[in-house]
């Protein structure tokens, strides 16, 4: 279990040759299930996208091989003595990287909690047309490992009036003749060191698999996976916004409100929690005691409370930080039955800014962003 710092919020950690506190080592690694995850829809170009397995989502630590998968063009076949990562467009020196450049500038090592905006679709009660309908485990907490993107962009050297850089994957197809590859921007200041943004080559202490990027994806702590852009191949500082496909026409909130036509960008994640145990339909035992438990999550400062109501009212639940600001926190309820029949348990999460899951979805047409209280039924017997 991960132990919350004495010394307030930690940081990630920057390792050039000292020791670390933190092991890189997966002990969840061949935990029992863990590579068993549920087929989701397979997209219009054959890419297949599962999510995490509910047992593999026990270990705080999520196992790379039980870790969701979520992809929307086919992989690219790469290798590493040609692949090269390079920075771009509005610069006074472009430069490029190869895979053992990068190894050898010091590495940063962070805990993030990964979600797919789309994650929970399945709680709505109609489908978003072709958006895949997730279940709620498209979402998994790992040890990334590369260097900070502020590292890279400060030998690039940004010129005056830069305002994106935007994230080119090397992956190649089209959801339409108008979109060719995954790109995603992010402002300059926010990629420069804003935030522990990384161009990330390790996952839980090994190389990237395939299917999540190898060999370097863009880690943006906070914000949905969207933003987490897999087989990096370039990025282009621009002074004006980017409006691809992925960015402008997709992942975007789009919804009515007092009459008016209104789109935002997804961004950061909503506060989110899941009861893990006892899972939906469980058989439990009258006057047994029980603790009831699960994970939260979010996006704009940490979870700061978390409540169970198991049928009596909201309740406290015990809260556990995660590993630094980014990684998701767990959390316990102890219950003990005290009737017999259909028992109905929920749970929702308040972040640092005082938002709280809400009763009622977020309606938008893509139905990104879903976070309302999430529950579980439970029969006692």
């Amino acid at each position: 279990m991960h132990e919350p710092s004495s010394h307030g919020t930690p940081r990630p950690e920057v390792l050039e040759g000292a020791a670390v506190r933190r092991p890189l080592a997966d002990p969840a690694r061949d935990a029992p299930g863990a590579g068993r995850r549920e087929p989701q829809t397979t997209s219009p170009l054959n890419v297949r996208n599962v999510e995490t397995a509910p047992e593999a989502l026990g270990p705080l630590l999520t196992p790379t091989r039980g870790f969701f998968i979520r992809s929307h063009l086919p992989a690219p076949q790469l290798r590493a003595s040609t692949w090269r990562f390079s920075v771009g467009g509005a610069v006074a020196e472009p430069r490029k990287w190869t895979l053992p450049e990068l190894a050898a500038l010091p590495q940063t090592r962070l805990v993030a909690t990964l979600e797919c905006a789309g994650n929970s679709r399945r709680r709505l009660p109609t489908a978003a047309p072709g958006e895949l309908r997730w279940g709620d485990h498209a979402v998994g907490s790992a040890v990334w490992e590369g260097v900070l993107l502020g590292r890279l962009l400060e030998q690039a050297r940004p010129l005056p009036g830069a305002r994106e850089v935007v994230f080119r994957g090397a992956e190649t197809g089209a959801p339409s003749s108008a979109v060719q590859g995954f790109s995603r921007s992010l402002a300059v200041d926010l990629a420069a060191g804003g935030e522990p943004v990384l161009v990330a080559t390790k996952m839980n202490g090994e190389p990237l698999p395939p299917d999540h990027g190898w060999p370097a994806r863009l880690v943006v702590p906070g914000w949905y996976g969207m933003a987490w852009v897999k087989w990096l191949a370039a990025a282009t500082v621009r002074r004006t916004p980017f409006r691809g496909y992925y960015q402008a026409s997709r992942y975007v909130y789009q919804y009515e409100r007092d009459g008016r036509r209104l789109v935002e960008p997804v961004t950061r994640l909503r506060v989110k929690s899941l009861i893990l145990s006892p899972t939906e339909g469980a058989p439990l035992t009258l006057g047994q005691a029980y603790v009831v438990s699960g994970r939260a999550w979010g996006g704009h400062g940490p979870v700061v409370r978390v409540e169970v109501d198991v049928g009596t009212g909201w309740e406290p639940a015990a809260l556990h930080p995660g590993d630094g600001p980014h990684d998701w926190s767990s959390w316990e309820f102890p219950w003990t039955p005290e009737w017999s029949g259909a028992h109905r348990l929920r749970v929702r999460a308040t972040d640092a800014r005082g938002e709280t899951q809400p009763e009622q979805p977020f309606l938008n047409d893509f139905q990104y962003g879903t976070n309302t209280i999430h529950s579980v039924e439970v029969r006692v017997r």
